[in-house]
Parts: structure tokens; sequence; C-alpha cells
């Protein structure tokens, strides 16, 4: 593991013990429980895995992080022309799925990029006309489309990932990350607990952040997974 793999996998085993000790708490949603029961079998996997062989990430996850970039660059020449055709047709629907930040888009776990992304360009289809003047014709929409098309090959969810390692396909950096996208399914419905159990959350928003270092980004952790708000 390099060092990254190494603070991913700490917040994990932290993150396990933690669900652990507050089942009956976090049981007061049905769906946090849900999603929370995943994430020791989940674990379980990558520890055995680990045990057996070192991780390497560094194939996989360079398509996916250079796939992923060059669709968040060419998102905001779709994301602006869109909000002026919404603006121009008082079309409230289409500007409020069209508005959407940098920033907001850097956060997104990979599936949520994936999905949304694709939301969009459906949109840009329904207004191929209305978004020719602003130079999006067919040919540079089918570009970009394409980029999404690149990155969405790289994102696979949990239970694939899950039932190809049981036919002995995946490697233990494929498991991590399963692992990992299963911990950010749970941070969704773990955030009822500001209002319902604020002690709760806190404790929950510090197993997540294990392994932060002064060395991080502002306003995230320096293991490489998302900051909670």
């Amino acid at each position: 593991m390099d060092a990254r793999e190494e603070k991913q996998y700490a917040m994990t085993t932290v993150l396990v013990q933690f669900l652990a000790d507050n089942t009956a708490a976090i049981a007061a949603s049905a769906v946090a429980a849900t999603e929370a029961a995943d994430i020791a079998p989940a674990y379980a996997l990558v520890t055995a895995a680990v045990g057996a062989a070192a991780l390497n990430t560094k194939p996989t996850t360079a398509q996916a992080t250079t796939a992923r970039a060059a669709l968040q660059a060419a998102l905001p020449a779709l994301l602006g022309p869109l909000r002026s055709v919404a603006t121009k047709a008082g079309d409230t629907t289409l500007l409020a799925h069209a508005t959407l930040s940098t920033k907001q888009l850097q956060q997104m776990k990979p599936e949520e990029l994936r999905d949304v992304s694709k939301s969009l360009f459906d949109a840009a289809d329904t207004h191929v006309k209305d978004l020719a003047p602003y130079a999006l014709t067919a040919p540079v929409l089918a570009q970009l489309r394409a980029l999404h098309t690149a990155f969405a090959g790289t994102v696979r969810s949990t239970a694939t990932l899950i039932d190809q390692r049981s036919q002995g396909n995946q490697s233990a950096s494929d498991l991590l990350r399963a692992l990992l996208q299963q911990v950010y399914e749970l941070d969704k419905p773990m955030e009822v607990f500001r209002f319902l159990t604020p002690t709760l959350y806190a404790a929950y928003k510090q197993a997540r952040r294990v392994g932060k270092t002064s060395g991080g980004k502002k306003g995230g952790a320096s293991d490489g997974t998302p900051p909670l708000a």
C-alpha cells in the first residue's frame, strides 16, 4: 500500500468499529442501517485481500483520474450554454439542473458524477437546435459525450466489484475502492443525524476523517476521501 491507501484503509478500520459500537443508534434510520450493514462484509474482503497481496491501484486509478479530469474540465462548456438556454426560455427545471459549480462537480462521488453528467447530456439532446448558436453543434456535443463515455467506463458499482471478487477476478485495490464507494453511500443517510443525534454525527465525522493531516487539501481529508460538509 502507498501512504494514501494506508490512510483510507485505516479510516475504514476505525469506521467499522464505530458502526459496530453504534448499531442501535444508527437503526433510527432504516436506510443508514442498511448501508452500514454492507460495510463490514466489504471490509472483511479487503482485509483478506490485503493479507494475500499488496495493493496496486496505479493502473486503474490513473485511467479513472485522467478520464474524470477530462470530463470535469469539459462540463462547464455545456453547463454555461444550458443555463443560458434555460434562462431565455424561462425553464426553471433545466436551470436548476444546469446550475452546478466546479466545486460541486469535484466533490461528487464517481457514480454521482457519471449519472449527473449523463442527465446533462440527455438534456442537451433535447435542446440541440437551441445550443447550436452557442457553437455546441451536434458534432461538438458528440465529442463532449465521448468524454462522459470514457469516464463512465471506469466506474463500477460496489456489488459488481464484490461479485467479481467472489469469482477470483478482482484485486485488493478493486475491493478497497468498492468499500470506499459503500462508505460514500453511507454518508448520505447519515446526514439526518446532524439533527437527530448531533453527538453521533460528530463521532461519525471523526471516524470518517481518520488519517487527516495538516498536509491535506483545505476542507478535505488527506486520505483522498471526499470531505464531509
